[in-house]
């Protein structure tokens, strides 16, 4: 075959020895933390029809290039029996293909149905009783406001034993308690828990939970509120919380956006009428003809929550929305930010969809400037006080070879990993470098002694899970105990 016929694809079912490796790689690059891991969502999506004037058209001749090697590809392709439905998948991959080089990470392609699950993931809606728990001992750690457990008497603390006539210590290792706690909205569900020893029975109406937002009194003056994304609803879940911090006096407020991807435009709008007077500019919208707009709070007649001091708590994958809002509320309310430099992502996105097969085109259509005319985009806030984590939370997941394993006296990504697990439950003091020496084999045989594993030296896969498992538990039933940026917070809206 002459060079000029060749065609490189970037094929997914069949892959060759060379790209099976480079996989392998990749996997063991593959970034956990024991954060909720989130989606970094785009500002910008609208509901409504999107008019726009036609940009010029590619030539006659572009696109017969694009065809001929379509049509080769679908005549003599020796894959295309892999596929479904080659003639159309080919058009979507292409498609993707020409969104994914042209170096914009937020603007893509999909289907109907991956629309449908991204608007879904921004909201946080479903169908429960809205509660969060700790999955390993069934224990409610909260009860989201004006939901159907908190209407029925549930509280954090609570142990859930039972579900209907199911006691949970009687399910098997792969039912999950959550499968028969969700349902549809309006059935029953009964829920029996351990209250300080006395067994309890609640029947709980299944209802949509907004899981948008949730906060409490942290002591008499000053309240937290944690906004996980900005969905549709959010104003409306944020309201409920400030109207109980307003009840209880609170004067001062920390608002946690840490993993807070982003979401909605609107929402941006709509939660800024609960904290800004008229006329404040939120922030500013740039686009490619150098036109400008400028987002100025008009009269609305909502009520205003005002408090002497706000802190907000920012880290990695702080982005988009919640930025934008935290330099809103830097910049007009003299809000003071705590945490990691954030995510940095400064652009505007808004979606099409084609009228022909329901699918979306979302892509960036301008930038954002703060109040104060600040872009940020790939470089983040950098906030007022910087404040880390344990190193394990900024670490890398480790993926082993199978079979492999780590011995004394050797340096490996693994022994890092697990010298900073180890160091943040307490068991290793020493180095964290990657290098195998005897202060670490001390600490990995007594975590292993106290965790039923295998008494020996070596660093397997299972040693790496436990170890990451045991940093999970500890952060959730102690977090307020490690949580060294919340601490500052604390701190900071005190003085």
């Amino acid at each position: 075959m002459m060079e000029k016929d060749k065609i490189k694809i970037k094929l997914e079912r069949h892959k060759w020895p060379d790209e099976i490796e480079k996989e392998k790689k990749k996997k063991k690059k593959l970034l956990v933390t024991v954060l909720t891991i989130i989606v970094i969502f785009s500002i910008g999506w609208t509901t409504g029809a999107i008019f726009y004037k036609e940009s010029p058209s590619a030539t006659s001749g572009e696109l017969a290039r694009f065809e001929r090697v379509y049509n080769r590809l679908l005549d003599n392709w020796y894959f295309k029996n892999d596929m479904d439905d080659p003639a159309s998948e080919m058009i979507e991959n292409a498609i993707k293909g020409m969104i994914e080089r042209n170096g914009d990470d937020h603007t893509s392609y999909m289907t109907l149905e991956e629309s449908q699950m991204f608007t879904e993931s921004i909201d946080m809606s479903f169908v429960g009783i809205g509660v969060q728990y700790f999955a390993d001992e069934n224990l409610i750690t909260r009860v989201f406001k004006d939901s159907p457990a908190e209407k029925a008497g549930l509280l954090p603390g609570d142990i859930m034993v039972g579900i209907d006539d199911i006691l949970i210590d009687d399910l098997d290792e792969d039912q999950d308690i959550k499968d028969y706690i969700l349902g549809e909205r309006g059935t029953h569900v009964s829920i029996i828990v351990n209250r300080l020893g006395e067994e309890l029975t609640f029947d709980v109406v299944r209802d949509s939970i907004n899981a948008l937002t949730w906060g409490e009194m942290v002591d008499d003056q000053t309240a937290y509120l944690e906004i996980a994304s900005f969905g549709s609803s959010l104003r409306q879940a944020t309201e409920l919380y400030l109207r109980e911090f307003k009840a209880n006096k609170a004067k001062n407020l920390i608002i946690d956006f840490r993993d807070n991807g982003g979401g909605y435009l609107d929402a941006i709008n709509e939660l800024s009428k609960l904290f800004f007077k008229e006329g404040t500019t939120i922030y500013f919208e740039k686009f490619t003809d150098g036109k400008e707009i400028e987002y100025v709070l008009e009269k609305n007649g909502s009520e205003i929550y005002e408090f002497d001091n706000i802190v907000v708590l920012v880290n990695e994958n702080t982005a988009s929305a919640s930025e934008v809002f935290a330099l809103a509320l830097r910049e007009n309310l003299g809000a003071t930010i705590v945490g990691n430099t954030t995510f940095g992502k400064g652009t505007v996105q808004t979606q099409v969809q084609d009228g022909v097969d329901n699918s979306f085109l979302k892509y960036t259509f301008a930038k954002w400037y703060s109040p104060k005319m600040e872009n940020i985009h790939k470089e983040g806030i950098k906030p007022d006080e910087l404040v880390k984590l344990s190193d394990i939370f900024y670490t890398k997941y480790v993926v082993l070879d199978e079979g492999e394993a780590i011995n004394y006296d050797q340096v490996h990504d693994g022994v890092s990993y697990v010298q900073k697990g180890l160091n943040f439950l307490g068991y290793h003091e020493g180095r964290t470098d990657g290098y195998y020496d005897k202060n670490t084999e001390k600490a990995l045989l007594e975590f292993k002694d106290k965790s039923g594993l295998a008494h020996d030296s070596k660093i397997d896969q299972e040693t790496i899970k436990s170890v990451y498992s045991a940093v999970i538990k500890e952060w959730s039933h102690n977090r307020k105990d490690h949580d060294v940026q919340y601490h500052k917070a604390l701190e900071v809206v005190s003085q």
